[in-house]
């Protein structure tokens, strides 16, 4: 309980020897987490999330950062914390995002050679379930569900029927077990150019993880390969899976180059349902933007054979015509 007059979030500042510091906003992503950047007058900087319960879940984050501490990744240090509110006081790593630097013009191959050993390294490290929940099929197929129960809904208004759903589903369990088929690791989930920095010290420094997984090893790979945000140049993506494979060849597999394609793919399929969602849920519009280069992303797939049948149910339930369009547009669901 606070002292009358105080906020939870003054005693845990005040606590942490940070209540006097001067705050301001530093980023409010898709979740309901939003970050401020902390500075003392004598110019050192803190980073205070503020993840709400029970919306949030920042033991989860505290697990995974601590997890990957441990492996020797850069990883936010926690300085303070109170999981009872959802505050954490966390190491700032500055503004240099891979996308802020890449924008600047910095050299791009090299950023994604150090995001790929920090993934090489991670997945060195951890080939063994260390606590985390798995990313099974129930959440993978929850996951791809987004796409006809928010973009097919409310984008093609068209009202699926439960054999439409059903087909889709018997589609999506056979493309499971040959995306299962890879070993497992952790999976960030988010891993890409938005959520890696280059540290003061030279690092690859990593965000948003507090979603992690257990789960198939083409998934991060995919992730930062095929970003749902930026094309991804055919030369750098080609060179990154070489030097996957050199560093890790055990994973140079047939069934790897099967998963990885259709990895690839159930990330689109959720990604599209997602941004809807945000937008006619959480009234954020600015992903919306994104969509038709992320069907683009999905569709350079469709002519692998293990996606035949999808390909055939998305031709059936979703117009071309229609994945070419930014949707919404000109609407004011917006406020963010």
């Amino acid at each position: 309980m606070s002292i009358q007059g105080t906020t939870p979030l003054d005693t845990f500042l005040k606590e942490a020897g940070w209540n006097t510091a001067k705050k301001s906003l530093l980023a409010h992503d898709a979740s309901f987490r939003w970050y401020d950047r902390l500075q003392k007058e004598t110019g050192e900087t803190m980073v205070l999330m503020n993840a709400p319960i029970p919306m949030e879940n920042p033991a989860q984050f505290v697990f995974v950062d601590e997890l990957l501490e441990n492996i020797g990744l850069k990883v936010p240090h926690i300085f303070h914390r109170d999981l009872e509110n959802g505050f954490l006081l966390l190491e700032d790593f500055g503004d240099n995002t891979f996308t802020r630097l890449i924008n600047k013009g910095h050299n791009e191959k090299e950023l994604y050679e150090k995001a790929t050993n920090a993934l090489i390294h991670l997945q060195k490290n951890i080939q063994t379930n260390c606590g985390l929940r798995e990313y099974d099929w129930n959440l993978m197929f929850f996951e791809a569900s987004l796409l006809p129960l928010w973009y097919i809904k409310h984008v093609v208004k068209k009202d699926l029927t439960d054999n439409d759903m059903l087909e889709f589903e018997n589609i999506w369990k056979n493309i499971y077990q040959k995306i299962a088929q890879v070993p497992q690791t952790l999976v960030l989930l988010d891993y890409h150019v938005d959520n890696l920095m280059i540290t003061k010290t030279g690092d690859c420094g990593l965000l948003d993880f507090q979603d992690a997984r257990f789960g198939p090893v083409t998934y991060d790979l995919a992730s930062l390969l095929e970003d749902a945000r930026r094309p991804v140049p055919e030369y750098i993506q080609k060179e990154m899976l070489e030097l996957y494979f050199k560093s890790l060849p055990e994973f140079d597999t047939p069934q790897f180059k099967e998963s990885y394609p259709l990895m690839a793919v159930q990330r689109h399929t959720k990604v599209i349902g997602i941004f809807v969602r945000l937008f006619v849920r959480d009234k954020k519009d600015r992903y919306l933007k994104n969509i038709p280069f992320v069907w683009s992303l999905l569709e350079k797939h469709l002519d692998n054979p293990l996606l035949k049948d999808y390909k055939c149910w998305l031709d059936k339930h979703v117009p071309t015509s229609v994945r070419k369009i930014v949707p919404f547009e000109g609407e004011t669901n917006n406020v963010n």
